[in-house]
């Protein structure tokens, strides 16, 4: 269920871009299983992996009040994108699912979700925001590096990771 809805700043370079509402989502619900899915489903697709049983036990968990949130992005009629960002200590957030559907991408749901993700840990205190992904994941690599994400040594063991980066982040 909603709790928070506002409307995603329009960017400068687009004044023709379709409206886009980013709001805290729940992410067990509906939608959130939804998107959440699709992404498994996607990251599953481009690097070759088994899907398996899709989104992990417990995955909504890791992204729910206090220490984390889901942002859902929705555009041309429907929720088309998401993010999770979670405290992992008191200085350090973590991105997690970030998903535009091929349908909407071009819209720059991908910079307008992760820049909610930063914002919403530089609100809580941290200092730096970390994620990790794979070197299949050729577009959202280049959307880290364009957003000033930088190569670090792993900081998690995660066995689907290849690459782990990290920004730091300013007040």
């Amino acid at each position: 269920m909603s709790t928070a809805e506002r409307p995603a700043p329009e960017p400068t370079a687009e004044p023709t871009a379709e409206p886009v509402v980013l709001r805290t989502e729940d992410p067990a619900s509906p939608s959130g299983r939804r998107l959440r899915e699709a992404y498994w489903a996607d990251v599953a697709a481009a690097c070759g992996l088994d899907a398996g049983s899709g989104v992990p036990a417990g995955d909504e968990d890791s992204l729910a009040a206090p220490r984390g949130t889901f942002l859902v992005a929705a555009a041309r009629g429907g929720d088309v994108g998401c993010v999770g960002v979670r405290l992992l200590d008191p200085g350090t957030a973590e991105v997690k699912r970030l998903y535009v559907a091929p349908a909407a991408r071009g819209l720059r749901l991908g910079v307008r979700l992760l820049e909610a993700a930063e914002e919403w840990a530089r609100a809580r205190g941290a200092q730096r925001v970390v994620l990790d992904t794979r070197r299949e994941l050729v577009a959202a690599l280049a959307l880290y590096a364009r957003a000033g994400y930088a190569e670090v040594e792993p900081y998690n063991d995660n066995p689907d990771a290849q690459v782990w980066l990290a920004k730091p982040l300013t007040s």
